[in-house]
């Protein structure tokens, strides 16, 4: 029994032992194959990684290897081409009469060819890229790069003689061609002429040589376009050779609008005033991080720095920007500039500005920008003087909270919104006035000193501020406590011609004291109501009604007023103030226009005295003219309705 125990263990052992051999004699037949891969079968695996996804037609001359038994071969191919995919139309990606590159044969049977040591004879090819972006060097449209880092191609040594490429880009309106080369003397080199934006256009981009060297080492490249379009450098070095994924740059931009950069760096940019930017730039994978931004758009002076990644299809931007000048004309090119002129012209001079806010196209743009602008710059007078804020992006819908605009004297704070999700972009303010100057807001001398507060909350819809203001809802209010009026005016505003004319003959700088001035006005698709618009001096009441319309800013308002004391004449007329909030035209009580009421003239006053006159004897005196002014004018709750209007 012993004996048979026995026997059994060494059989059960020797096949064991058999097993083992077999594995490894399959094992090392395996290796010994690897080694020895016929060219044939590499051949195969070379065709299908260079026919990708867009199976375009492949034909290789023949392929052939410098040894019959190597792990890392070098790998010959003759007479090479690869067709154009049939989406880019007929001809060919490239051609070349032979390559030679040594690779790990395991990773061409998986298709990650990645070799380090490449020679390059006769190459020519043509790089194209649609208008919608699409590449013929990329087969992989997908954006998503979560499960891809870059290794760059892995390089040691480079040499390419004897070859030439092209590149049209529709999308940004670029193409040129030239020769490229690559050498232990020269280093890398690619030249090439054409046009950009119509223009004619010098690409020259150069690298260090690529001779024995650590293949994710820095390796440095400068880039130059040269056009009349553009005008771009670049000096940096990148995170491994020809690795485009990675590297940092010193850029600069000059170009005769931005709009022509945003060609070549596609960030949804826009047209303005001439550009000289400069920047220090990281990129990685496609997230740029942009640092020492400055330079200038017109004469808006700024700096800077952003963060641009791509996420899940998205960009979200981190940015803030300074600007030590900006005038806002500056963010439109000559055309824009031209076609508001050309409005202006046709329709006049506006007050609500017709900036575009209809930025639909940025609906996979995120972030947020914190922005300040130390000195707001205009060709026409303003009272804007500053400005900060921070600008928020978050799936179509833009708020700018933080708000804060210098004016000549106090400031405007506040919040604004932009909402894209749906229909016409709705857009929504709510602002605070504080601490203004009457006069520095409506350029009225010192008739009326006064101190001002204010808010605005409107909403409406449409692609400008000017259009979704023509038909907002909301309230506009402008009140003051506390001040002083010219005493003349004041006694005009109580339709008091006795008053004036005293304070005409006795002392015509005379002042009196402002209680309370409100002008809060309601409004409903786009046509403001005063609810109330009236003024409280110390000698008079005044008390408005009529309409503001938005849609064409016309103003169509009556002030009616009454003295507070014995008044021996009243002025019949009331108030009139019409034309437009550009240009208003104010008719004060008869006595002409507003600028010329401290100043009337002696026909101006005989006449309204006579009118006057007329109707204290009943003369000519009608239902409509004793409504004219206020009979008994009682003082206004000023504190009340101030906080009403501020509500």
């Amino acid at each position: 029994m012993a004996d048979m125990d026995g026997q059994t263990n060494f059989f059960a052992t020797k096949r064991v032992r058999n097993i083992v051999a077999v594995i490894v004699a399959i094992l090392v037949l395996i290796l010994l194959f690897l080694g020895a891969v016929p060219a044939s079968l590499m051949r195969t695996a070379i065709s299908n990684e260079l026919r990708g996804a867009s199976d375009r037609d492949v034909e290789i001359g023949a392929v052939t290897r410098d040894s019959f038994f190597s792990y890392s071969p070098v790998i010959t191919v003759h007479d090479l081409r690869v067709a154009q995919p049939d989406w880019v139309g007929e001809g060919d990606f490239l051609t070349l009469q032979k390559i030679s590159a040594r690779m790990s044969i395991l990773d061409v049977i998986l298709g990650d060819a990645r070799p380090d040591r490449v020679s390059i004879d006769g190459l020519d090819i043509a790089l194209v890229r649609n208008e919608e972006g699409r590449a013929n060097w990329n087969d992989d449209e997908s954006d998503d790069d979560d499960d891809k880092k870059s290794r760059g191609p892995g390089l040691t040594d480079l040499d390419i003689v004897n070859s030439h490429f092209s590149f049209i880009d529709r999308k940004r309106e670029l193409a040129v061609d030239g020769p490229v080369s690559v050498n232990s003397e020269d280093g890398l080199r690619a030249e090439a002429s054409g046009t950009f934006l119509k223009t004619k256009a010098r690409l020259v981009f150069t690298g260090g040589a690529i001779t024995g060297i650590d293949p994710e080492a820095e390796y440095p490249f400068e880039m130059s376009l040269q056009s009349p379009a553009l005008k771009l450098t670049a000096n940096g070095k990148m995170q491994g050779v020809l690795n485009t994924d990675r590297f940092t740059a010193t850029l600069s931009a000059q170009a005769p609008t931005l709009k022509n950069l945003d060609q070549v760096i596609e960030a949804g940019l826009f047209g303005t005033q001439p550009i000289d930017l400069r920047a220090n730039v990281r990129h990685e994978e496609k997230d740029w991080f942009i640092r020492k931004l400055s330079g200038s758009i017109g004469r808006s002076k700024l700096s800077g720095q952003a963060d641009v990644l791509k996420r899940e299809g998205r960009t979200k931007i981190d940015a803030k920007i300074n600007a030590a000048t900006l005038d806002f004309d500056d963010l439109a090119d000559d055309a824009g500039l031209a076609k508001a002129a050309a409005l202006t012209r046709r329709i006049g001079p506006r007050v609500i500005p017709n900036t575009r806010i209809n930025l639909s196209k940025m609906g996979a743009t995120d972030g947020q920008i914190d922005f300040t602008v130390d000195r707001l710059l205009s060709r026409r007078e303003t009272v804007f003087r500053s400005l900060k804020g921070q600008l928020a992006m978050d799936h179509r819908v833009i708020k700018v909270t933080g708000l804060v605009v210098g004016l000549k004297s106090g400031q405007m704070t506040g919040s604004v919104q932009v909402d894209h999700r749906s229909g016409a972009p709705k857009f929504s303010t709510d602002l605070t006035l504080k601490g203004a100057s009457l006069a520095d807001l409506i350029g009225n001398g010192d008739v009326v000193t006064a101190t001002m507060r204010g808010r605005v909350k409107l909403s409406g819809s449409g692609d400008t501020i000017r259009a979704a203001l023509e038909k907002a809802d909301g309230k506009a209010a402008m009140v003051a406590s506390g001040g002083s009026v010219r005493a003349t005016v004041a006694h005009v505003l109580g339709q008091n011609l006795s008053g004036a004319v005293k304070e005409i003959i006795d002392d015509p700088k005379a002042r009196v004291p402002l209680r309370c001035l409100v002008a809060n006005f309601k409004a409903k698709n786009g046509v403001l109501t005063p609810s109330p618009l009236a003024v409280d001096t110390a000698t008079s009441i005044g008390r408005g009604e009529g309409r503001i319309n938005l849609d064409g800013e016309k103003i169509s308002l009556t002030l009616r007023g009454g003295a507070k004391g014995k008044s021996a004449l009243h002025i019949v007329d009331p108030i009139r103030i019409g034309g437009t909030l550009n240009a208003p035209e104010v008719s004060v009580a008869g006595l002409g226009k507003a600028e010329d009421a401290e100043k009337p003239s002696l026909g101006d006053v005989l006449k309204v005295a006579t009118k006057s006159i007329g109707s204290a004897l009943g003369i000519g005196s009608s239902k409509k003219q004793d409504e004219a002014f206020i009979q008994k004018p009682k003082s206004l709750d000023c504190e009340a309705v101030v906080a009403a209007a501020m509500r």
